[in-house]
């Protein structure tokens, strides 16, 4: 069986010392062949939307830097590609699902997805990434939303992949002039799990939310690379991270506010909260601040902490216990994130592997 290494992936967009092992990043898999990728992850059809199994050329073009390299490996393994279009001044009335599912008979999956929000569009998609633990299973996948002028797009991917595999994701999203995008990755599975998304702000008042909630426990390891690009004037773009760490996990995370020079009055915020719930695991972050314009307004904050023991104080003294107790903290740190998750049931999803992930810790 052929060894194959994603060698350097993940880069920090300006490196630092090399002794930190923080710059990048590298997932060694076995591979024979790959197979085509024929699950169904469209369990239905929507009216009004369009979507076909091909993407023109004409719709790639030069990836992020700190994207690059996973592209090309995804470009060279791809087994499924998807190219989804939101029609000019459509909106959809009930979130586009796509599951996507690794098992025996689909044990590699290498994904290109192609969203398009056409002007004045408005629709929420939802990705979820599963995987069957008694198979031999790896993910590597690329997204591609592009949100024109005016429009409004939620996009929420979450990883749910069994903790023997592994898995690599980028996501790359163009916001043109007026234009909203909300994108929420939610880490929750995975061996090792690789994460990135760059968000460009390319046209006047274009604004984003990139918010990341992950839970890392048991020898799990994450590694997450995010970034917002500021290019259009009166931009606005905020990063935010939750999560916790337990056992001997390991996380990896890289922030990055780019502030490019014509971005006149842009605004943008980067912020991670981590809960170390062990002293063993293992908490890396690198938040970076890049300005090549005067007139911005860029914040960025990096807090690491233990329970509250004020807070853990007044649980007990409720009546709950100490075991308990901590994990409905735990809990409620990631309210902030949790609460932009629609529909419903997803939140209650996502909330319930957390809660498995708070029970099982060691």
């Amino acid at each position: 069986m052929e060894k194959n290494i994603l060698g350097k992936i993940n880069r920090l967009q300006i490196p630092t010392w090399n002794a930190l092992k923080i710059n990048d990043t590298s997932v060694m898999i076995a591979l024979e062949e790959m197979s085509a990728y024929t699950g169904n992850p469209l369990q239905k059809e929507y009216a009004g939307i369009r979507i076909r199994k091909e993407a023109p050329a004409e719709l790639r073009g030069s990836a992020p830097a700190i994207l690059g390299d996973t592209l090309g490996y995804v470009q060279r393994l791809c087994n499924y590609k998807l190219h989804i279009t939101i029609p000019e001044g459509f909106t959809a009335k009930e979130p586009v699902i796509l599951n996507f599912y690794l098992d025996r008979d689909n044990a590699l999956l290498s994904d290109e997805l192609f969203i398009s929000a056409e002007a004045g569009s408005s629709a929420s998609i939802i990705l979820r990434y599963m995987s069957d633990g008694d198979s031999d299973c790896f993910h590597c996948g690329y997204t591609t939303l592009d949100v024109k002028a005016d429009s409004s797009i939620r996009l929420i991917k979450l990883q749910m992949l069994a903790e023997n595999h592994m898995g690599v994701d980028a996501t790359e999203v163009n916001v043109e002039a007026g234009a909203n995008a909300s994108v929420v990755l939610a880490e929750l599975g995975a061996k090792k799990s690789v994460s990135g998304c760059s968000v460009q702000l390319a046209g006047n008042s274009a604004d984003a939310d990139l918010d990341g909630v992950y839970i890392v426990n048991h020898e799990r390891e994450l590694d997450m690379n995010y970034r917002i690009e500021y290019r259009g004037e009166n931009t606005q773009g905020n990063i935010s991270l939750r999560g916790a760490l337990l056992d001997n996990a390991r996380k990896t995370a890289k922030s990055t506010l780019d502030f490019i020079s014509g971005a006149a009055g842009a605004k943008g915020r980067e912020e991670e909260s981590v809960l170390a719930l062990s002293p063993e695991a293992v908490n890396l972050s690198a938040p970076l601040l890049l300005c090549g314009e005067d007139n911005v307004d860029g914040q960025h904050a990096t807090t690491t902490g233990k329970i509250d023991e004020e807070k853990l104080f007044y649980l007990m003294s409720r009546g709950i216990d100490e075991k308990e107790a901590r994990k409905l903290i735990a809990l409620a740190s990631f309210s902030s994130v949790l609460e932009k998750i629609e529909p419903e049931n997803l939140r209650e999803e996502i909330t319930a592997s957390i809660q498995e992930a708070l029970n099982n810790a060691d």
